[in-house]
């Protein structure tokens, strides 16, 4: 069964991560895949999420990959990374259809971050002074609509920046290839008749967390409500709307001390203001009706044009 091959390629990634790593014959010239990381503002001591993006596919690309790998380099020193959560892009519906053909995979196989089975795996070395991420998403099965094929974001890193960090001080996250037997390359692609077909990749901008000071999210007791400009949904205020909003407006609904949004975040999440709630110092300012509004329009079942919903 094809699908035993790739099951494979995900149990060596305890030793240093496979998929495609034999006999790859067949170079898709001119064919792209493109990957951003996010860059992102965080503080000491702060709690972040930051996104690995796939920008761009094509050429034969457009049709997606069934297996892809590549690494995240990061300094130990500076940032921990606490848990990495697959995004829309990497979920297929994979990882149930290739269950339902072999339920056995399920018992067999144990994943290398200790999860239940999926197509999605990772396993985290040190390397010279350098935490490396080994990242791997691969299914065996032959029909592409079970392929990733879909721009967006791949996986989400959440970890907390160091206390010692320094104000101004630039955190890179790097994509990188897997340090494995002399391979250099970022890998994308899929199998033809038992030959590895893999598309040129790059990363067009690197992932980077940049320290700001306390005081950018201290109130301005100068400002009101309506002095600020929103971005509607960009409730951690970083610049960008993503599931890290999601996150951001949860935390501040269960403890908003802890979750310590800036007013601009709290301006941008009010997407309900039917309740004409326009307190910066509000508690409830951010509630459930704006966090269904949020997962609407990051689904894009609405726009920006439906904000703010006043009625």
């Amino acid at each position: 069964m094809k699908a035993k091959r790739f099951v494979s390629a995900v149990s060596a990634l305890a030793i240093t991560a496979s998929v495609m790593s034999t006999c790859v014959s067949v170079s898709a010239a001119g064919e792209n895949v493109i990957l951003k990381g996010q860059q992102i503002e965080s503080k000491a001591g702060a709690e972040f999420s930051l996104d690995i993006n796939l920008a761009e596919l094509s050429g034969e690309a457009i049709q997606g990959f069934s297996g892809c790998e590549f690494a995240i380099e990061y300094d130990p020193a500076k940032i921990s990374i606490d848990s990495i959560v697959e995004g829309a892009t990497l979920k297929t519906g994979a990882t149930d259809a290739e269950l339902d053909k072999a339920p056995g995979i399920g018992d067999e196989v144990t994943m290398v971050n200790k999860g239940n089975y999926n197509c999605f795996d990772y396993n985290i070395v040190e390397r010279s002074g350098k935490n490396v991420i080994a990242v791997l998403w691969c299914t065996g099965l032959d029909s592409s609509k079970y392929w990733a094929s879909k721009e967006g974001t791949m996986l989400t890193l959440n970890g907390t920046v160091y206390a010692d960090a320094k104000e101004g001080e630039e955190i890179p996250v790097n994509v990188v290839a897997i340090d494995r037997d002399g391979n250099k390359d970022i890998v994308f692609g899929y199998v033809d008749g038992g030959i590895d077909k893999v598309y040129s990749a790059a990363v067009a901008e690197q992932g980077l967390i940049k320290i700001v000071k306390d005081s950018v999210d201290q109130p301005d007791p100068e400002k009101g409500y309506d002095d600020y400009t929103p971005l509607w949904g960009d409730v951690n205020d970083n610049g960008s709307v993503t599931a890290s909003d999601l996150v951001a407006m949860v935390k501040f609904m269960i403890d908003p001390e802890v979750a310590d949004l800036t007013n601009q975040g709290k301006v941008n999440g009010n997407l309900d203001q039917s309740d004409k709630n326009k307190d910066l110092t509000s508690d409830t300012i951010l509630g459930a009706r704006d966090l269904v509004y949020l997962k609407k329009y990051l689904l894009e079942d609405i726009t920006a044009e439906n904000f703010p919903y006043v009625k």
